[in-house]
């Protein structure tokens, strides 16, 4: 049997993560570690109850697969980490077969306040404090996020995108961005290419671009198995523009994970 150990196994995006599994047949069983705030905390998953066990008492070298939420995890095991959500969209966004035909992509890039460890709740807290009239606690984010937003540093989605993903060849120009949306990411680029890479793009379109449309979804969160929101629009022959959202945890990186688990129990039976 195969055992799959979960660091990190308290935050929310295992908790998307476990959802999205659920009902995955295979030979294998699962185990959820973290520190000590969430140690001995329980979660159902597979009709069974899994209790949260303490990482540093867990030997993470005997399993099969690390879903490494914590990013603790340094050995030799096959192991999954969630991407930055720029890597985990534009994997999405444009297909492995056409990437060496893009010569170009310029735009932005949104992360939402979920991609930081307790940024949800550190979000929710600065809000709070402003409606109360005192000075946010600047903690997660490096000052205020709540009604604003925050540059970060470009180059580590860049440097991602062209040595993992194969946009070597490109000219990458984006702007990165904190937004203060609580768990959806926006990407709006363009891009530049090949008439056949860019049609193959146009034909991931889930929906048409609409001036009005909000950004995350109206209802708040989407449910576990939906997917991004994709609008494209001609530019030129050459040229095309993307508009795409998507929920961090239960969209992406739940769906990587899924992936990830899947190509492992293929891999060794």
């Amino acid at each position: 049997m195969i055992e799959i150990i979960m660091t990190g196994a308290g935050r929310s995006v295992a908790d998307a993560i476990l959802e999205r599994l659920e009902g995955l047949e295979g030979d294998y069983r699962m185990r959820l570690c973290d520190g000590y705030e969430a140690a001995g905390e329980a979660r159902r998953f597979g009709g069974r109850t899994l209790n949260i066990e303490l990482e540093s008492e867990v030997d993470l070298d005997a399993a099969d697969l690390v879903l490494d939420l914590s990013g603790s995890y340094s050995g030799d095991v096959p192991r999954f980490r969630p991407q930055l959500s720029g890597v985990s969209m534009f994997d999405r966004l444009v297909p492995e077969t056409v990437r060496d035909q893009i010569e170009g992509m310029c735009g932005s890039i949104r992360e939402p306040a979920s991609e930081i460890e307790g940024g949800v709740e550190a979000l929710a807290g600065q809000v709070t404090e402003l409606f109360n009239g005192r000075d946010p606690d600047p903690k997660q984010f490096g000052g205020t996020l709540a009604f604003n937003g925050r540059i970060l540093d470009e180059q580590p989605l860049i440097e991602a995108l062209k040595i993992e993903l194969g946009f070597s060849e490109a000219t990458v120009s984006l702007e990165r961005v904190q937004s203060d949306c609580f768990y959806t990411t926006v990407v709006s680029m363009w891009l530049d290419g090949s008439t056949a890479a860019l049609s193959t793009i146009k034909a991931l379109q889930t929906e048409p671009y609409r001036v009005g449309a909000g950004m995350a979804p109206d209802a708040g969160r989407v449910d576990a198995e939906a997917g991004m929101r994709i609008s494209v629009r001609d530019v030129s022959a050459t040229r095309i523009h993307v508009h795409a959202t998507a929920d961090l945890e239960r969209t992406l990186w739940a769906q990587d994970a899924y992936d990830a688990v899947c190509g492992h129990l293929e891999r060794t039976h």
